[in-house]
């Protein structure tokens, strides 16, 4: 695909950036894993599968799991093969299609989908739920995991924090993106036609009582806020200056004892 045709990502697909999505799987695995059981799947369509991140994950946690990850960026496929390939997975476990999701032509079906961080990047996401249907058999069960960005909060509040952080979910949505999602998922599963629809919220609430996670969840928040800057630079809706006060304010709240960092995401399980 040309880059002409390439939709905006408000991440971007620098190596730096490919090696922050594992981190992020890292840092957040409790919180999300703790709450997928996929024991009874045997075979597992991951719409949006990147670098792998998540991927990983799932055999690590799933290890009977056979899975196909659809990708649309072939750089990230191909730095997911090579993820994979270290972490010791072979071809009979993971294969990797370069595919867009919303026309899906997959040639089996699924008992299972996952799809994780994926949905907000993507204008009119029901698309993407209404084409894998087809390849999911019936009973088959669907875990997907989206943001929610208003619920981001901390304190004491540093306007050079909250301002950077609007910027950026107010470009998210000016490139067809939401970063509201997570709220929407049961409406969007139900308009696709799954059933047996449940949400929960998930996320961190950390403060004097939690310092080692307190910190390690601040310096992955950085990183995951300074991920959209050279795209926001690149348009010029942030200074270099702007950046900066960003970062030195989350070193700042991660350093002070009695700060604290909230934030909420929205898990959705569904069948088919």
């Amino acid at each position: 695909m040309s880059s002409a045709s390439t939709p905006k990502y408000i991440h971007g697909y620098q190596e730096e950036e490919q090696e922050r999505l594992r981190e992020q799987a890292w840092v957040i695995e409790r919180p999300i894993y703790d709450f997928i059981d996929f024991s009874e799947v045997k075979e597992l369509l991951e719409i949006g599968s990147g670098v792998g991140a998540q991927t990983e994950v799932l055999l690590r946690r799933f290890p009977h799991l056979s899975i196909t990850g659809v990708e649309y960026e072939s750089r990230q496929i191909a730095k997911a093969k090579i993820n994979m390939s270290n972490a010791g997975f072979g071809e009979d476990q993971i294969r990797f299609i370069h595919q867009d999701a919303k026309n899906l032509k997959l040639d089996r079906q699924y008992d299972g989908a996952f799809i994780c961080w994926v949905l907000e990047h993507i204008p009119d996401p029901i698309e993407v739920l209404i084409s894998m249907k087809p390849f999911l058999r019936p009973g088959a069960k669907v875990s997907i995991t989206e943001v929610f960005n208003s619920t981001f909060y901390t304190f004491p509040v540093i306007p050079a924090i909250m301002d950077y952080w609007k910027i950026y979910n107010e470009y998210q949505v000016q490139i067809g993106g939401d970063p509201q999602l997570g709220a929407k998922l049961g409406d969007l599963l139900s308009e696709s036609g799954y059933r047996d629809i449940s949400l929960r919220s998930g996320g961190f609430h950390l403060d004097s009582c939690h310092p080692e996670e307190k910190t390690t969840v601040f310096n992955y928040w950085k990183t995951l806020m300074n991920s959209g800057a050279p795209a926001l630079l690149s348009e010029g809706l942030v200074s270099e200056m702007q950046i900066k006060d960003m970062i030195g304010a989350m070193d700042q709240l991660r350093e002070m004892p009695n700060s604290v960092f909230y934030y909420r995401f929205i898990q959705a399980t569904a069948f088919v």
